[in-house]
């Protein structure tokens, strides 16, 4: 039997609980935004995803962000012609077309709160939970997630479904959106405690109306659903005239797919941006060449003389 030196010894022992030291001081990997980080970094919650002018393109990098783009709805299924593969897929630009307005239930929070802003329509959130809550379900069944209630919300709304039971379920939980606490705590946060629970907030970012629970009758709850939806409406035009008259406008980009409502702050003749400050306080900062010709002539028009090089000189 071989001998084991004492100092030996003490030096593998040592050099284990280093490592193991060094293991568990290790950075915890951080987990993705949640519903409530959207919420709590932001304040207002229809100020988060910062987009720029002609932020209108939809593009995928997961596997789980198509499943959010693609959900397998039969509404959406659309049948390629196999003996013609060159021939036009039906429906296929209004399914895009659709999706890039943010028709239907979205499940990306952020999303839906920039397409509120953006289209200034109400935001209406829904607290779902497809395991403990039978009524939340047959509310979807009966009416959320029926053609009439789609074509309804497609020019009044942009909706966001919020399902705390999604991550708890034992179908493909990981591709869940956000966290089942999350979802509960933001809830919490609009003063709703129920399954299922709705809040409709104007597209600056004031709740309205707070729906919390359903009682089983339907026709109470698309009144109330309805008319919380056009008190929202109501508000934010009311809040609109009141900027109007500070100096808030709609502004227009270049390829006129998409507008923000807000006031000019300044022009840079230097860098040939504009600072605009939204209806919801944020400043955004674009270039001129990315608003329309009449929006982009008028911002020109301010700049120095000395300083605007795209100004034509006058005829004598």
């Amino acid at each position: 039997m071989k001998f084991i030196s004492p100092v030996l010894l003490v030096l593998a022992l040592l050099l284990a609980s280093c490592t193991l030291h060094t293991e568990e001081e290790k950075p915890v990997k951080k987990s993705e935004t949640t519903a409530e980080d959207v919420a709590q970094n932001i304040g207002n919650p229809l100020l988060a995803n910062k987009g720029d002018l002609n932020a209108v393109n939809l593009s995928v990098s997961s596997e789980a962000e198509l499943r959010n783009i693609d959900n397998g709805s039969d509404e959406e299924l659309v049948w390629t012609n196999p003996d013609d593969p060159d021939a036009e897929i039906p429906g296929l630009t209004a399914i895009f077309e659709n999706k890039r307005l943010g028709r239907g239930w979205q499940t990306d929070l952020g999303r839906a709160i920039q397409l509120a802003r953006k289209q200034e329509l109400p935001l209406i959130v829904w607290f779902h939970d497809s395991l403990i809550s039978p009524r939340s379900g047959q509310l979807g069944k009966e009416y959320l997630e029926t053609k009439e209630f789609e074509d309804w919300a497609s020019t009044r709304a942009v909706c966001v479904r919020l399902d705390s039971g999604a991550s708890l379920s034992d179908n493909e939980p990981e591709s869940a959106k956000y966290k089942s606490e999350s979802i509960n705590a933001l809830q919490h946060r609009y003063g709703l405690f129920k399954k299922p629970a709705f809040a409709v907030i104007t597209p600056n970012g004031k709740i309205t109306t707070r729906i919390d629970g359903f009682n089983g009758l339907l026709s109470g709850f698309i009144l109330e659903l309805r008319e919380g939806v056009a008190l929202a409406q109501k508000k934010y035009d009311e809040h609109k005239q009141e900027l109007t008259a500070r100096g808030y406008r709609v502004w227009k980009s270049a390829r006129g797919r998409s507008s923000v409502f807000a006031k000019l702050m300044r022009v840079d003749a230097q860098q040939q941006v504009a600072f605009l400050r939204e209806s919801g306080g944020r400043v955004s900062r674009t270039k001129i060449s990315q608003f329309c010709k009449e929006d982009a002539d008028y911002l020109r028009s301010l700049l120095p003389r000395e300083q605007d090089a795209t100004r034509k000189p006058e005829e004598p």
